[in-house]
């Protein structure tokens, strides 16, 4: 079988029809792209990527934490839900994964279609959900033309959830302004990430502080730093222990700033989508010496309760001697 056969007919598992027939996606076929996208990058378990249909509607904000629940002699107890609204900013959002036909001849080189179309459509989703991860945490701005040397992490594609958070606490009383320095050695504003956290546990709403949900979203660097200093080689700590900081789960990934640390509910950072506007092309590149798969949609970031939210602006690692 021809390299010209195997791209021919290439097929994705979420959207079993030939080439063809890609273009605009279908509601099911787009769905199904959004769960592929969920399954091939991990860290997307905790992000919530939700379906909007009209992208000028005000969606409303969960309803706010309070008592619900009691009675009232002669009459129905009843609370009102009060939603706030917002307005979401989207912006037209391509991704790609292109490649020159002498770098597809060698990767699917030997390769059956089955086995080509596995190949490409690993590659291609790993690339789209890994991009959604690298925008979330970078993005500061939207431009009209984005300039991914000026910006490699994506920071002029569109507002992530750090800087929304920022946008929409203009007071700075859960995303902290001042510039703190974290020191092992105690020279510092802070010697240990628990610390860290449990100041910012006192900044986030009392409905929130006991909440199961929360978790703590931490840079390489900054846990690097922790752990080099308070897990020392053959220390024994159990798992629930190494898993913790500040009684609070945590994760943290590659596409965090290094010295990045929040806390938030699981699943409150978002990613919106305007339905109908999931295009899909794959196939030949403009001047035909390239072939990819490229990702059309019209997208935003948001933050499902902005108050659930707290984060340390800026962190300086002090050098340790």
């Amino acid at each position: 079988m021809t390299l010209s056969d195997l791209l021919r007919d290439v097929r994705m598992s979420f959207a079993p029809a030939p080439q063809p027939s890609f273009g605009n996606l279908d509601n099911a076929t787009s769905m199904a792209l959004t769960a592929a996208i969920l399954q091939a990058v991990p860290f997307l378990w905790m992000v919530s990527i939700l379906g909007v249909d009209d992208p000028h509607a005000p969606r409303f904000d969960p309803l706010k934490p309070t008592l619900r629940s009691g009675r009232k002699a002669q009459a129905r107890f009843m609370v009102p839900a009060k939603p706030s609204k917002r307005a979401h900013q989207y912006e037209e959002m391509d991704s790609s994964v292109i490649w020159t036909w002498q770098q597809l001849a060698q990767m699917l080189e030997g390769l059956d279609q089955r086995q080509a179309n596995n190949l490409l459509e690993e590659l291609a989703l790993a690339a789209f959900g890994d991009d959604l991860i690298r925008v979330g945490f970078h993005g500061q701005s939207a431009a009209v033309n984005t300039d991914p040397v000026a910006n490699p992490n994506g920071e002029d594609v569109m507002m992530g959830w750090p800087a929304l958070a920022k946008a929409a606490d203009p007071e700075g009383l859960r995303v902290l302004r001042d510039e703190v320095t974290f020191s092992t050695s105690g020279k510092g504003d802070f010697a240990d990430l628990d610390s860290m956290v449990y100041a910012l546990i006192e900044k986030l709403p009392e409905a929130y502080r006991q909440d199961p949900r929360l978790v703590v979203m931490v840079g390489g660097d900054l846990l690097r730093a922790h752990q080099k200093a308070y897990l020392k080689a053959g220390q024994v700590r159990d798992k629930t222990q190494r898993m913790k900081i500040a009684d609070l789960g945590f994760v943290s990934h590659q596409h965090m700033p290094g010295t990045y640390l929040a806390i938030t509910l699981v699943e409150n950072l978002q990613v919106l989508t305007v339905n109908h506007t999931h295009r899909l092309t794959v196939g030949d590149v403009d001047d035909l010496a390239s072939w990819g798969i490229r990702y059309n949609r019209a997208q935003s970031y948001a933050l499902g309760e902005p108050t659930a939210y707290a984060a340390f602006d800026a962190i300086t690692l002090a050098t340790e001697e």
